[in-house]
C-alpha cells in the first residue's frame, strides 16, 4: 500500500501542494527520490537514514521509493525532510498505529539533522498562508520557525524539536503541545524614533510639501541640485511620515522577507514600511533578483515602501533601465530556462542627483566647471522614458546659512504624517469598489472614469502639454498627482491650481536637453 504525506513547495511566491508517496519493493536496499528533486532534496535520504538510526528505528533491507508529486513542480531546499521521513515510517510500520486521519489532514515541514533534530526552514510563512487559503488549518513545523507564525490567526501549530516527538504523538505515547491562539501584531509595533525629523529641516518648504504629497500615495520623486542641498537628508526623513501598514499588508511584505531569509526571532514580521537604499555599484541583476533560485531582491524588498537611489547618475544606464517595467507594472517578472516567477514590486521610487559632474550647473553660489558636452553626457544616463515614470521632479536649491542656523522649528513629521494618512483614507474610500488602492496606481481608463475634469482644467492641461511637449504618460501622471494634491486639501474636484502645482513639480530646467 502506498502511503501519502502532504506538504507545500514554492516557485517564487506561488505555492503548490506536494504529495509525498512512499512505496517499497524487494530489491537492493536503497532510497530513491523521484520527480524533480534538486540536489539538496536528493541528499535527504542520508539525513533520513541518520534520523532513523538515532531514533532506534530499523530500516528494512528493501528498496524504498519516495515520489514527490506533482511532476511539474520543482522541489528545492530541505523542508521535505520531515514529510519524507514520516511517509517512509508509515510504509515501514503498520498504519493502524497512527492517527492516520490527522496525518492526511495536516501539512508537515522541517529540515532533519542526522541526530533526528528538526531545524528551521526558510520561506515557511508564505507556504502556510497559501495553505490556509485552501482551508488547511493544522501544521507541524520546526519549533525554531514558531516566531513567524504566532501572529497568523485561525491555524493550529505543532512545534517540533525532534523527529521522535512526531513518533510519540502519532503512536499516542505522548501528547504534543500545540499553539492555537495567535498573538496581537500590535505588540510588535513599538514607538519608533527617527534619526531625521522634518521639524529639523527648517528650509526647502516647497520640497517638503512636494514630498508629503508624494507620500500620500507612492508618487515617484527625483530631486536635482548641487551638493549640500540636503537631498539625501530629506529622502531619509520620509521614513518618519510613513503611514502604518494594515495587517494584510504586513503579511504580504513579510512573505517576501521570509523567502529571502530575513525574518528571525527579533524580527518575526515586517510591521514598518521598508526603506531600501541601493548603492550605485549594484548591478542590474542584484536590483531584481539574486541566487540560482531566482530569489527576489531590492525592487521586491521595497514592496509597500521606498526604494531610494542616491546619486542617480552614478548608476550605469543599463541598471537604471531595468526599473522601467517595475515602475510601470508594479510587479517584476523573471524568466529563466527552468521556470518563470513573478514578484510584487509596488514601491515608491525616490532618487537624488547632481545636475553635472562637478555638481554646480546653474548654481547661484558657485560656477560650474563642466562643458555643455560633459553635462549632456553626465545626464544622458537617465533616459526620457525613465523620467516619464517619475511624477515629481524637484529642483532643490541650497539655502542660506542663516536659514539653516535658525532655531525655530518647522512643521514636524507627526503632523505631516496625519495629513498623509487622511489623504490615503480619502483615496481608499474612492477606490473601495475597485481593485485599485491609490491615485498613483490608476490606468488611463480609471482616470477617465474616476477623475472628471472641468472644461477649464482640460483647456489648461491641453495648452500645458503642447507648450511643454508632455507625453501622454506624463499627462496622466500629472492628473493623478493633481488628484492627490486635491485630496491633501480635502477638495472633491481638481482645480486649475492643482494642475498648475502638479506641473510645477515636473520641472526639467536642470536638464540640458530641455533648453
Amino acid at each position: 500500500m502506498v502511503e501519502i504525506v502532504k506538504t507545500f513547495a514554492n516557485i517564487g511566491l506561488v505555492w503548490h501542494e506536494v504529495y509525498i508517496e512512499a512505496d517499497s519493493v524487494k530489491a537492493l536496499p536503497t532510497i530513491e527520490i523521484i520527480w524533480l528533486p534538486d540536489m539538496t532534496v536528493k541528499e535527504s535520504k542520508e539525513r533520513i537514514r541518520g534520523t532513523f538510526r538515532n531514533s532506534w528505528i530499523e530500516l528494512p533491507k528493501r528498496k524504498f521509493v519516495l515520489n514527490l508529486a506533482p511532476s511539474d513542480t520543482k522541489k528545492i531546499w530541505t523542508w521535505f525532510d520531515v514529510p519524507m521521513a514520516l511517509a517512509l515510517l508509515l510504509r515501514i510500520w503498520s498504519w493502524s498505529l497512527f492517527h492516520h486521519e490527522k496525518i492526511q489532514t495536516s501539512l508537515f515541514f522541517g529540515e532533519l539533522w542526522l541526530d533526528g533534530s528538526i531545524k528551521r526552514i526558510n520561506g515557511l510563512l508564505p507556504s502556510v498562508l497559501s495553505a490556509k487559503k485552501k482551508w488547511r488549518k493544522e501544521f507541524f513545523i520546526p519549533a525554531e520557525n514558531l516566531y513567524e507564525l504566532e501572529y497568523v490567526p485561525w491555524i493550529t501549530i505543532y512545534p517540533l524539536q525532534h523527529f521522535w516527538q512526531l513518533i510519540q504523538y502519532f503512536c499516542e505515547w505522548k501528547e504534543l503541545e500545540c499553539v492555537e491562539w495567535w498573538k496581537d501584531v500590535d505588540s510588535l509595533s513599538e514607538n519608533q524614533t527617527f534619526e531625521v525629523d522634518f521639524q529639523h529641516i527648517k528650509w526647502q518648504l516647497v520640497a517638503k510639501r512636494a514630498l508629503s504629497i508624494a507620500m500620500a500615495w507612492f508618487h515617484n520623486v527625483l530631486m536635482v541640485w548641487a551638493p549640500w542641498s540636503w537631498k539625501t537628508m530629506m529622502s531619509k526623513a520620509m521614513k518618519s511620515i510613513f503611514p502604518p501598514l494594515t495587517f494584510d499588508e504586513i503579511l504580504e511584505v513579510s512573505q517576501i522577507y521570509s523567502v529571502v531569509w530575513k525574518l528571525n526571532k527579533e524580527l518575526p514580521l515586517i510591521t514598518q514600511r521598508p526603506f531600501r537604499q541601493v548603492h550605485h555599484t549594484a548591478s542590474r541583476f542584484s536590483i531584481i533578483w539574486w541566487g540560482t533560485h531566482l530569489t527576489p531582491w531590492e525592487v521586491s524588498l521595497a514592496h509597500k515602501g521606498i526604494l531610494f537611489f542616491d546619486e542617480l547618475t552614478e548608476f550605469p544606464r543599463e541598471t537604471l533601465e531595468v526599473l522601467r517595467q517595475p515602475l510601470e507594472d508594479r510587479v517584476v517578472n523573471i524568466s529563466r530556462v527552468a521556470w518563470t516567477v513573478e514578484y510584487p514590486s509596488n514601491f515608491m521610487f525616490i532618487a537624488s542627483m547632481n545636475p553635472c559632474k562637478c555638481g554646480y550647473y546653474k548654481d547661484k553660489h558657485k560656477a560650474c566647471t563642466c562643458s555643455p558636452m560633459d553635462i549632456k553626457r553626465y545626464q544622458s544616463k537617465i533616459s526620457w522614458p525613465l523620467l516619464d515614470r517619475i511624477d515629481v521632479i524637484l529642483e532643490v536649491p541650497r539655502e542660506n546659512i542663516d536659514t539653516i542656523l535658525d532655531n525655530n522649528l518647522a512643521e514636524n513629521s507627526a503632523t505631516i504624517r496625519e495629513k498623509v494618512i487622511h489623504a490615503r483614507q480619502i483615496q481608499q474610500q474612492r477606490f473601495k469598489w475597485t481593485w485599485l488602492s491609490a491615485n498613483a496606481h490608476m490606468w488611463a481608463k480609471d482616470i477617465q472614469n474616476l477623475i472628471p475634469l472641468s472644461s477649464e482644467c482640460k483647456d489648461f492641461l491641453s495648452q500645458a502639454a503642447e507648450k511643454l511637449n508632455l507625453s501622454w504618460r506624463v499627462v496622466h501622471r500629472t492628473i493623478k498627482l493633481a488628484r492627490t494634491i486635491a485630496d491633501m486639501q480635502n477638495k472633491a474636484e481638481i482645480s486649475v491650481q492643482n494642475l498648475a502645482e502638479a506641473i510645477q513639480y515636473r520641472s526639467r530646467s536642470m536638464f540640458v536637453d530641455n533648453e
